[in-house]
């Protein structure tokens, strides 16, 4: 097996962990610092997510144009890019420890009205660690660019399962005796500097890689920034989506609604690590289709097939959760958080426009639109920034949720659809009629399932468990008998023959 297919199949066994992991890491997490110290913890961490997309996307420029002239065998300019990028780096790290201790000193004044002393105190020394772990990170990003560029994802992805499975375990044995969220971050921290230490003499060691200036290139660092500067405005509107509410909740609210919401953002991005990872096999085939200029209608094939696919799975999780999500909440995370199960739905569920159409968004990318696509959710981000603070205050983090999933309806279900019909030629009403023949026993299933969990409720854990279990082969059998084609028959049937 090549390195390729290594790094693909640990990158599959990393989602898998990741979702465990992150479904019981929770409830310890909250056992050992408390819900106050735990909301916290991911306030802060939110805060931080934002100055963590500022390597201003030039990882991504590192891969692309490393790679280029690592293939033509041009070690000069190999070494030149590495030299050039080591010195943006180093713009972008000061320039990120000053922007920090800028923000450190504004933290009393924002969290004057939701924080105690004691709190904003521990939110100033959990930000200045947590700081100096995404500085030391974004310095050193370019060894982890060149080891993605060699294609050495046995080792890349190795490190990350390791990071998966061995943080965790540190974390619990140092809460045993220091039980703060300060305890939790700098773990992190440490653990963080080993794994760095481990890339750079992988790339120095192994790779024998040599980073020498030897001089400014204009036209490959023209094209250096306009790549850069792409992927840094998408990775800034997905923090306005998947972040800011938790900010907005800090300020307005407190730690305690920041906690809730974060146990539902933790339950809805493994959601959508589901799709992505269906997706994501087909990509190579959409750019194939595409460069060979096959009719549109081919596209609307593969459009059909893939979100049908992605629909059985996330359609699944949704109704599953519908019905037995309050319970799981409950289990999971406490009595407490009853308000994560209205939060989850409220994001998840337009969410599913977009993720059951994501093979439509390499579409774009290989049709070259897909600048229509970052306006539109750059627009929406800001639309929903505008109408979750208001939210926010009267309804706390269901206020919040609503404003993310309406801005995720009409960006992704209403402009993008629209777009797909019009523009990209692709049959959207062939789509919606395969998913609308799924939809109608799904809802069958899911309106008598919540009904008869209603009135019959799982009293224990392994009643809880024999009931999603129970579920699941229905939707398995109902979907087989009255949603699926002959060929998704035929493969549920190899499937389960193996």
């Amino acid at each position: 097996m090549n390195q390729r297919k290594l790094g693909i199949l640990i990158s599959y066994l990393n989602i898998v962990l990741q979702a465990v992991i992150g479904f019981a890491y929770v409830p310890i997490l909250l056992h050992f610092i408390g819900k106050s110290e735990y909301g916290l913890y991911q306030l802060i961490g939110s805060f931080i997510a934002y100055f963590s997309v500022m390597d201003f996307g030039l990882t991504a420029a590192v891969v692309r144009f490393y790679t280029k002239y690592k293939t033509l065998q041009d070690k000069v300019n190999m070494e030149n890019i590495l030299a050039i990028a080591m010195r943006a780096y180093a713009v972008i790290t000061l320039f990120l420890f000053f922007l920090g201790c800028a923000f450190y000193a504004f933290i009393p004044e924002m969290f004057a009205k939701s924080m105690t002393a004691a709190e904003i105190s521990s939110a100033q020394k959990l930000f200045i660690l947590l700081l100096f772990n995404m500085v030391i990170t974004i310095s050193t990003m370019i060894f982890r660019a060149v080891i993605n560029a060699h294609e050495r994802f046995l080792f890349l992805k190795g490190l990350e399962t390791v990071q998966l499975v061995l943080q965790p375990v540190l974390v619990v044995l140092v809460l045993q005796s220091l039980p703060s969220a300060l305890a939790v971050a700098g773990v992190q921290t440490v653990l963080n500097i080993f794994l760095i230490i481990a890339r750079i003499y992988y790339c120095f060691a192994k790779l024998r890689i040599r980073i020498h200036y030897h001089f400014w290139d204009k036209e490959m660092f023209n094209g250096f920034k306009k790549l850069a500067l792409s992927v840094f405005a998408v990775s800034i509107i997905d923090q306005v989506f998947f972040k800011t509410n938790q900010v907005i909740l800090g300020v307005v609210s407190g730690t305690g609604a920041v906690a809730v919401y974060s146990v539902a953002s933790l339950i809805y991005m493994n959601y959508m690590a589901l799709s992505t990872a269906i997706s994501g096999v087909y990509l190579p085939h959409v750019t194939e289709l595409i460069a060979k200029n096959e009719p549109v209608s081919k596209l609307t094939d593969l459009f059909v097939r893939i979100g049908r696919l992605q629909y059985f799975l996330l359609a699944l999780v949704a109704s599953g959760f519908i019905i037995f999500g309050r319970q799981f909440v409950h289990i999971w995370a406490g009595d407490s958080f009853d308000e994560a199960y209205y939060i989850t739905l409220l994001i998840i569920l337009p969410f599913t426009i977009d993720l059951i159409q994501n093979i439509g968004l390499a579409i774009l990318q290989a049709q070259n639109k897909y600048d229509f696509r970052a306006k539109v959710y750059f627009v929406m981000g800001i639309f929903n920034l505008c109408l979750a603070i208001p939210l926010a205050i009267k309804y706390g983090g269901i206020g919040c949720a609503f404003a993310t999933g309406l801005a995720m309806f009409i960006g992704n279900g209403l402009i993008m659809n629209w777009y797909y019909l019009e523009i990209t030629k692709l049959d959207i009403v062939r789509f919606w009629r395969e998913i609308g023949r799924i939809s109608l026993p799904v809802a069958v299933l899911t309106v008598i399932g919540w009904l008869l969990n209603s009135l019959l409720p799982a009293n224990s854990k392994l009643l809880f468990a024999a009931s999603i279990a129970v579920y699941t082969l229905l939707y398995v059998i109902i979907t087989y008998m009255f949603a699926m084609n002959d060929e998704e028959k035929s493969k549920l049937r190899r499937v389960l023959r193996r």
